[in-house]
């Protein structure tokens, strides 16, 4: 393990915990979407702290990086996922009036 917390071994699906992982990794960030379309709907983002987007973007972005340099593809995909997202909403952010 060369002094870190990810296996060395390509990960193999074997158990329904992985399963349950990776649904969550994949169903988790589209939770996201229905304050994007709230948001982008009501023409206001009077009501969104861009600061908190922001924040979610920087720390998907150090686990994404994680994720590519141990070769983590569950994580990669989640994290990617989340940096669409995210990234969508500081989007409509900076288009609607605050």
């Amino acid at each position: 393990m060369r002094g870190t917390l990810h296996p060395t071994h390509k990960m193999i699906i074997t158990s329904r915990i992985d399963r349950i992982a990776l649904t969550a990794g994949i169903l988790e960030p589209l939770t996201t979407l229905p304050q994007i379309f709230l948001t982008y709907s009501s023409h206001s983002a009077a009501e969104v702290s861009i600061i908190t987007w922001v924040g979610f973007d920087l720390g998907s972005i150090v686990f994404l990086t994680y994720g590519i340099r141990h070769r983590l593809w569950p994580l990669i995909f989640a994290q990617s996922l989340w940096l669409v997202v995210q990234t969508s909403m500081i989007v409509v952010y900076f288009t609607l009036p605050h």
